[in-house]
């Protein structure tokens, strides 16, 4: 049961935060915004994403909430879902300010901001989306925060989620701790004269070296944070569970593209190790991944879903079927674009641009050939065969989510 004293005391820590990020802004405003000229783009590839492709998971006007926005997150979803309402929140009333400010330039009607934490946040089975990224890790309870967005969203509603990973996370940790108990936590120009002082080389004082050039904003974010909290999966996989959410599927983001890391398949050659992984449970098999990558991402970056949720619970292996199943047609849709002013202020661009579409698809010829009739099955059997599991995966992430947008379905197997 939740006490009033256990409330004020959530209250103050989101505040301390709140406090945190007035002081030290983090991240700055996007140099570029994009939004697509089809509103029903991004929400039909995030279904895909998980493996709808008949794209009924996420509807274009959906309700969406982005608690803990920042400058940007909130804004940056607003322009994915033109056609949905969203609502950003944040207790930092700088932040908000910064966001609001850009919502505005751009004219952004969709986005709703309010200054309010998740542990006061009064939403009940309210929305189709959750966009939490770099929030609950910063609270000494991420299990309430985490039971309060689970509240949040409806039964069928999709929460993306990302916290700091643990194993990335030892020499920032161990900063902190020293920095606490000297009594200069969030004392900017002692800890960055701390960080060139060092003297035995270590992991620890190679990481503070290379961050000392960096504006004093994203040290601050990555060294002085007065409250943090990292993960395994093991342990996201135990805390989603307390607050009735299960782990759906990792999240191709951005980050996770770049450094290679967006199929969590187990990072080894040799078939034996490769064949006994595959017998896991998909979150096993997500806790050897992230221990055998150690700190090669510094997050961990999921979908995760209600426990009562009435949508099948799919496997990667079903997802992979049923992308091997459906139909789809080469993306063509446009984008409006802004870019940031050397003086401040978004500008948009005279006309729309095509869209970015990531990286170049993992076989080329695919999205050539893709005519909205033929499955992929058929597609690559006339190309001399399906590919083994692994690299079917890694094909169908890399064609048809939202950070590879190639491929669009156009028809699939019904979902259950």
């Amino acid at each position: 049961m939740t006490t009033h004293t256990d409330r004020a005391a959530d209250t103050d820590a989101e505040q301390i935060i709140g406090e945190f990020y007035s002081e030290f802004p983090y991240p700055w405003h996007a140099t570029r915004l994009t939004a697509p000229d089809d509103p029903s783009h991004h929400p039909a590839l995030l279904a895909q994403e998980l493996g709808d492709f008949t794209h009924r998971r996420l509807p274009p006007d959906a309700r969406v909430w982005v608690p803990g926005c920042g400058v940007n997150q909130a804004l940056i979803v607003a322009l994915r879902f033109p056609a949905a309402q969203v609502v950003g929140s944040d207790v930092s009333t700088d932040s908000l300010d910064l966001c609001r400010t850009a919502r505005d330039q751009i004219g952004a009607t969709n986005l709703t901001l309010r200054e309010e934490g998740i542990s006061d946040a009064p939403y009940r089975q309210e929305f189709d989306y959750v966009v939490c990224t770099g929030v609950i890790h910063h609270h000494p309870d991420p299990g309430m925060l985490l039971a309060r967005l689970a509240a949040a969203l409806k039964p069928t509603g999709v929460l993306e989620l990302m916290v700091y990973n643990a194993y990335h996370r030892r020499e920032i940790t161990a900063f902190q701790e020293a920095m606490r108990l000297l009594g200069r936590e969030q004392d900017l120009w002692f800890a960055r004269r701390v960080a060139g002082s060092l003297t035995r080389d270590s992991e620890l004082t190679r990481q503070l070296r290379a961050d000392l050039g960096e504006p004093e904003e994203q040290f601050a974010d990555s060294w002085l944070n007065p409250c943090e909290r990292n993960f395994t999966v093991r342990t996201l996989h135990e805390t989603a569970g307390t607050a009735g959410l299960a782990l759906e599927a990792p999240c191709a983001s951005p980050l996770a593209t770049g450094l290679d890391l967006y199929d969590w398949r187990v990072p080894c050659d040799d078939a034996q190790l490769r064949g006994r992984a595959a017998r896991l449970t998909e979150v096993e098999r997500w806790q050897v991944t992230q221990a055998l990558s150690v700190d090669r991402s510094p997050l961990l970056w999921f979908y995760l879903r209600r426990t009562d949720n009435p949508w099948p619970a799919l496997r990667e292996s079903d997802r992979d079927e049923a992308f091997l199943d459906t139909a789809f047609v080469p993306v063509t849709t446009s984008e409006r674009v802004w870019v940031m002013g050397r003086a401040g202020g978004y500008r948009p661009l005279d006309v729309p641009q095509p869209l970015v579409a990531g990286p170049a698809p993992v076989v080329p010829w695919l999205p050539d050939v893709a005519d909205g009739e033929r499955t992929v099955r058929e597609l690559l059997t006339d190309r001399g065969g399906v590919p083994n599991r692994d690299e079917l995966r890694d094909l169908r992430i890399r064609l048809t989510t939202p950070s590879f947008p190639h491929l669009r379905a156009v028809s699939a197997p019904s979902a259950a």
